[in-house]
């Protein structure tokens, strides 16, 4: 935290600094407030990935998801879209970092088997290429497809040789985790009167809680693996089982408290040292005990008023699983998927193409029916043949270590049912939205070589290593 705060001290510094002799730059935004922050955060990442620092790998890591609350903190005043510079500016830089990296690297150091990064790149340019929205997406994503992505794999793919890679992992991404919930909670704060709405479920929709639910799922086994490898305090474990709680209670998704909700009490009974049976017991307990005085304080928060609003459809404890896929009109957007995979079952229509031929939306709230519309069967293919082989090396990894491993396990498995139920959250690239990322990416690619990584390995995340 202290390297991260003298970062953003130089890079402030360094905007008000330059603002003084050319004041014209504090004018690109809605107010000098806005612009000195977004000027700050790209002079930021340049100074946290170029200078020398032994955390070089939490800088790299937690870019994509600093860089979605800058382009939320941006709104409307800067260009919108996948094409704008501003959204895409902290990737480009990232990019530089990595290609800067990677040529610095020994021989021996580099992919051994680049096939994966090969075949990814072909796909990439070929789904691209084919969109019917490419002047919309283009630049987003030749940045984020065929740059970032497959950079990131082999930066990592190098860091995991490093035998406190895992060690490391479970501490910058547990903070990640902390960070990114903290955030969407002020999000969720500012948004509610954003432009006069005291609405939060227009909050909802405006800190993203739905899509960032994917993002908590895949950082909890990390946040668990840090508390209970370091024997954390009963404070941290309470702190970081309250961020999830309350984001899920803040996302009003329906699909959240059929999935994650029990994926969370599950991953956190899997060790008896993160959370104690006879605290949870006490904490249930307690909640039975006060529970008309817990439902007064949601009421005066209209938390009960909008869970009702979106649980009014569903009738009984019976039809709500049946009536789900109806209510939430996921069934209908589903078919209009699938009617456009059947126009093009072999290539499909293209990367992003699903938000210009579809009914608006920039996918089809399941990973499945997205992929069937804008790359065909064989696009289909390949993202699932590299979703197994996660799959296949996450169970092999969780088969072969203690219990408390297999949460990494459990959350590939509800990050695939979340993507295919909830919606698709891999990689964000709408051409209308003011949100562009690839956090979804790298978190799956940290699981992937965190499982493949070993404490045998010849050097440390240290300054000397470069990482």
């Amino acid at each position: 935290m202290i390297s991260i705060l003298k970062r953003i001290l130089v890079a402030v510094s360094l905007v008000c600094f330059t603002g003084l002799l050319i004041p014209s730059i504090f004018k690109i935004g809605e107010n000098t407030f806005q612009s000195i922050v977004v000027l700050s955060f790209y002079v930021y990442c340049a100074v946290s990935l170029f200078v020398h620092s032994r955390h070089k790998l939490f800088f790299v890591l937690s870019l994509p998801i600093f860089t979605q609350f800058l382009h939320i903190f941006q709104k409307y005043a800067f260009t919108t879209g996948a094409n704008s510079l501003w959204r895409l500016l902290p990737y480009i830089i990232l990019n530089v970092y990595l290609l800067h990296f990677l040529a610095g690297r020994h021989r021996t150091d580099q992919t051994k088997n680049p096939l994966v990064t090969v075949l990814w790149f072909i796909a990439s340019v070929l789904f691209l290429s084919i969109s019917p929205n490419l002047k919309n997406i283009i630049w987003g994503g030749i940045t984020l497809y065929i740059f970032t992505i497959p950079l990131l794999f082999s930066y990592l793919q190098i860091a995991c040789q490093a035998h406190d890679f895992q060690q490391e992992l479970d501490k910058y991404l547990c903070l990640l985790f902390i960070i990114l919930g903290l955030g969407t909670f002020g999000l969720v704060y500012a948004g509610a009167g954003y432009k006069g709405s005291d609405n939060l479920l227009a909050s909802r929709n405006i800190a993203d809680t739905n899509v960032t639910m994917a993002y908590f799922i895949l950082l909890w086994p990390f946040a668990l693996l840090y508390s209970v490898k370091n024997k954390a305090s009963l404070w941290l474990k309470v702190i970081l089982m309250a961020i999830f709680i309350g984001v899920v209670a803040l996302s009003f998704s329906r699909g959240a408290v059929f999935l994650v909700l029990p994926f969370i009490l599950v991953t956190s009974l899997m060790t008896s040292t993160f959370i104690d049976l006879r605290l949870l017991f006490a904490v249930v307990l307690s909640g039975y005990l006060y529970r008309s005085k817990i439902a007064g304080f949601m009421n005066v928060q209209d938390l009960l008023y909008f869970w009702q609003l979106r649980f009014a459809d569903m009738g009984s404890l019976n039809s709500m699983l049946t009536k789900l896929e109806t209510i939430s009109g996921r069934t209908e957007i589903h078919k209009v998927a699938y009617s456009l995979f059947l126009q093009e079952p072999l290539l499909g229509h293209g990367i992003g193409s699903f938000e210009l031929l579809g009914p608006g939306f920039r996918e089809a709230h399941s990973l499945w029916y997205t992929l069937l519309a804008e790359q065909g069967i064989i696009g289909t293919i390949f993202m699932y043949s590299l979703l197994a082989a996660m799959l296949f090396q996450l169970y092999r990894f969780a088969s072969t270590k203690e219990r408390i491993y297999s949460t990494l396990l459990i959350a590939f498995i509800c990050f695939f049912l979340f993507n295919h139920t909830v919606g698709s959250t891999f990689v964000i690239l709408p051409g209308k939205s003011i949100t562009v990322n690839c956090i979804a990416p790298l978190l799956l690619m940290c699981m992937h070589f965190y499982a493949k990584s070993t404490r045998k390995q010849p050097f440390q995340l240290k300054p000397s290593a470069g990482v």
